[in-house]
């Protein structure tokens, strides 16, 4: 069991390397995002005109870095616990009440 600790009886499973240092790799990329923006600007050009259709404003490169953010977090869902959301509906009721009625009203008050 080296993932994993017993604490006061409860299993507890660690955080990997990367997970454990999140803040860390996401603030290195934008540090080296803004060096790079700042020191190679052909580069930054090159970037922003590659779009999937001339006017699109769909972003090639921004579009394949949240498609690889994603693919990881979709592989680890458990969809066979899906089924048990209608025995304890609360999680879900309380994601919906809040994704859908307060993130909006609260976004436009902001704005």
């Amino acid at each position: 069991m080296s993932d994993h600790q017993i604490r006061k009886g409860v299993l507890r499973k660690r955080l990997n390397f990367f997970d454990r240092f999140l803040t860390l790799w996401v603030a290195v990329c934008m540090v080296l995002g803004v060096f790079v923006g700042r020191t190679f600007p052909n580069v930054t050009e090159t970037l922003r005109q590659m779009e999937f259709g001339q006017g699109s404003q769909i972003n090639v490169p921004i579009a394949v870095l949240i498609w690889l953010m994603i693919v990881p977090i979709m592989m680890r869902i458990d969809f066979s616990s899906i089924v048990g959301v209608s025995r304890r509906p609360k999680g879900l009721l309380i994601t919906l009440f809040v994704n859908w009625l307060v993130k909006p009203f609260s976004m436009f008050v902001l704005g």
